[in-house]
This record gives C-alpha cells, structure tokens and sequence, in this order.
C-alpha cells in the first residue's frame, strides 16, 4: 500500500520499531497524488510522506516505512541497494528545500553527532543531498520507544529505574557540552529507549554550536519547546550547558512525578515561558504517586532553579550528584555504573519503593531513634487517657469472629480489674494488721482501787 493510500484509508502509521503507532489522520477531502522530487507546493496542499518501496531519488536508499515527522524533517526506515542494510535516514522536509539556513542546520546536527562517539548517542554513517537539493544523513536504526510513550504506558517510573535512565543521558551530554554542543530541545520524546535497554540522545536539530564562528539562530530568537525550555531560553538570552541542566531536571521530575511542574498550562505557550522564568516549582513529592525521598527532591529542585548558577554547573557534576544518591538508594555504596534498563525493568516495585524510603545505613543515630521511640510512648499514653467521645451513631452489628474477640478482650479486662482488685484487699489487710499489732504492744492502764477513788470523789465534793 502507497503511503497516499494509507494515509487516506485512515491506517495507523507506524512511529518506532517497537510497536508504537501514530493516531490515524483524518481522511482528506481529496486524495493526495504523488509528486516529484523537487515539486512544489501546489494549493497550499501538504506534500505526502514516500511510501513503501519508493526511492529517496538520488541516493543508494529504498523507503521501507515512515519513522516520524518533525517541523524540519521526516525520518524513514531505508534499505540500501547494494548492501542489503537497513538505516534510519533523516532529510529535510520538501516544504523547505529552498532553506539555506535549514539545510545548513540538518548538516550541521549530522557533523555534531558523527564526531561524537558514545554509547548514549546514534551512529552516523552518512550525509548528502537527494537530486532535489534536501540533505540527508543515515544513522543507525533503533528498536525501541522514547520515554513519553513508555510513561504513558506505566504512569510513573520507578525512582532507581529513572536514576539510571537520567544516568544514561548525563553521561552523553556531558560529552556533547565537552564538544561545545548544547542540546537546547531535551524532553522526554527526544530521549529514546532502545529494547536492550541503552538511553540515546536524539534530534540535535536546533544544537547550539559553542565554538562555531556564526550562529544560524536570529540574537532574538526563542529556540526549544515552551515545555521543557530553561528560563534564559524563554527569555532568548544567552545559553550555555546549563541550560540543558534545567531540562535533565524536568525529565527526572516528570520520570518520578508522573507530570511536569507546570502541566496545568500544557498548550499555553506564553503562560509556560512565564512559568518557567516567574514560578516556583512545587515539588515532585506534590504530585508523585510514589514516594520521593528528600535528597531526590533537593536535587530535583536545584537542578530546576531559575539563575543558571544555583544549578549544577556541568552535567559531570549532576551526573556525580545523581550516581551519589542511586548508591545510597540501592545498597548505601556508590555505584560505578549505570546499568543497562530492560524494558520489563521499568514498571515500579514494592522493592523500588522501599528502597527509596529506606535510609542509608548509618544515617540514623541510635539517640535520635531512641528520642523518637520514648515521644511515641508519651503520645501512646497521652491517647490512652484521653476521654473517649461518645457518639450518637449507632454501631453496625459485629460479625461472629468480631463478636469473639470482643468478649475476649472484655474477659481481660474484667480479670485485670479483678487482680488489681485482690492486690489492693492484700495491701489494705496488710495495714490493718500491722496497725491491730502496734496497738496490741502498748497494754492498757489497771483500774483505780476503791479507796483511792473514795478519796478522789470527797476531793471533788
């Protein structure tokens, strides 16, 4: 089926190797014809993805399948002829295949990445121009998903799995700004995980080039999505690496949230930068249905700040930070590295989030667990005096086992007050008897004789 045909029978469109699906398009109200390679626009119509088995005209590449699309380019699965190999290819769209600055830009991002090698990033393997004018590059073909689908399908990420993930994309960036690249556009949708569990950094299409003699980005120009963007990114000021700081901060919020700190004004453009460069964030422990331990949130929260110099200075330095507190979470050591992610990996346990509660080990004094223990007895006994309220409400009917165990517990209270009852009798027996003793000691006075009372009777008269 061409892709015109499929576009108009309303069939899903494939977006990544594995599995995931565009929604499909809305039938047009014509259908939509092919056109040549370096045909224009006709009508303001939109031009049509290549189909299955059509060639990238030009090239030594055979279109297998669209990959996904962008405001600058469309990326395919390709074959290549002769060698039988299947690649990723992104070219520039055909609706901008006059764009010098475009043009430039797409070779640009190929040169940057092929220079850099690194696990975290995709390989490049070559870079022209189709006989209409638009460059191309050929990368490696990843089988995977991007983070916003794979948060999408779990709702949260548990808080180690994300460590590791946000560990991954560190370590990439911090060559990239070594290159003096700045990313500028990181987001979870650029952020690709493949099914052996390795972390690539995609889509440098808007990279800022630090070292380049000129910028093809205009003094005044905002570059990056609202969504994710630094605040000296919505001010169009001057950029550096932290500014890509500020959006590994966002990623790792909404992996352990669940959403971002402004997702209220999601599709609110204007309300989004002035968030971003006006508004505190609230914490991720605000929203997250998991738990977030403190150091995480500290460090979420420093990594989001709004003055580029309260954050991390380099992600070398976010990355120590972060590779720190996934050693503490897991067995209280630091770890030397990230471990690869599977897919089945990422749903959250019952053991990420005990680990993530759990204090490293000598975190805790014993004094201040022992204070802790005697102000919960206080409390205890405290509650234990207080007068119980009596209610108007009428209590349900108990069940037979609730039944038992009131009659239990009745049964002991009656046979404690019954001992105590029997101890009290003992102790007062015990003080009357040794009261009947003290007494019985001391004898009583013998009567007077009878003269001697004579002769206090005439005494008296």
């Amino acid at each position: 089926m061409s892709g015109a045909s499929a576009e108009c029978s309303g069939a899903r469109t494939l977006l990544y190797a594995g599995g995931v699906s565009l929604a499909p398009r809305a039938p047009l109200a014509r259908p939509l014809r092919a056109r040549g390679e370096g045909e224009p626009l006709e009508d303001g119509w939109p031009l049509r993805a290549l189909g299955e088995g059509e060639p990238l005209r030009g090239t030594p590449y055979v279109v297998l399948r669209l990959l996904g699309q962008g405001g600058m380019g469309e990326v395919y699965e390709v074959e290549h002829r002769a060698l039988g190999r299947r690649f990723a290819v992104k070219v520039l769209h055909r609706s901008h295949a006059g764009r010098s600055d475009l043009s430039a830009r797409l070779r640009a991002e190929a040169r940057s990445i092929a220079r850099l090698r690194h696990p975290g990033l995709p390989s490049v393997f070559d870079l022209g121009a189709t006989d209409g004018g638009r460059p191309y590059f050929a990368m490696e073909l990843l089988e995977g998903r991007d983070l916003r689908t794979e948060l999408a399908r779990l709702g949260v990420v548990a808080v180690p799995t994300a460590l590791d993930l946000v560990l991954q994309a560190l370590s990439a960036l911090s060559l990239a700004h070594a290159a003096g690249i700045v990313h500028r556009d990181l987001k979870l949708e650029n952020l690709f995980l493949c099914d052996d569990g390795t972390l690539k950094v995609l889509d440098f299409g808007v990279a800022k080039l630090l070292h380049a003699g000129a910028s093809m980005t205009a003094p005044d120009a905002v570059i990056g999505t609202p969504r994710t963007m630094a605040p000296e990114q919505c001010a169009a000021l001057p950029i550096d690496p932290r500014a890509d700081i500020y959006a590994m901060g966002l990623v790792l919020y909404e992996l352990v949230a669940g959403r971002g700190p402004f997702d209220e004004l999601r599709g609110r453009g204007d309300a989004l930068r002035f968030a971003h460069c006006e508004r505190e964030p609230p914490p991720p422990s605000r929203f997250a249905p998991q738990p977030i331990p403190a150091a995480l949130e500290q460090l979420i929260l420093r990594a989001i700040a709004k003055a580029p110099e309260h954050r991390f200075q380099t992600a070398a330095d976010m990355e120590a930070a972060v590779r720190r507190l996934h050693g503490r979470l897991h067995d209280g050591s630091p770890s030397s590295a990230a471990p690869a992610v599977s897919a089945t990996a990422l749903t959250p346990t019952t053991a990420d989030a005990v680990a993530a509660c759990t204090p490293a080990r000598g975190e805790v004094p014993a004094e201040v667990l022992r204070r802790s223990l005697l102000a919960a007895s206080a409390g205890a006994a405290r509650l234990s005096r207080r007068p119980r309220a009596r209610s108007t409400r009428r209590a349900p009917p108990a069940r037979p086992a609730a039944r038992a165990a009131s009659r239990a517990s009745a049964l002991a209270v009656c046979a404690l007050a019954i001992g105590a009852l029997a101890v009290a009798s003992a102790a007062l027996g015990l003080a009357l008897g040794q009261r009947w003793i003290a007494a019985s000691e001391h004898a009583a006075p013998a009567p007077p004789s009878a003269p001697a009372a004579a002769q206090a009777r005439s005494a008296v008269r």
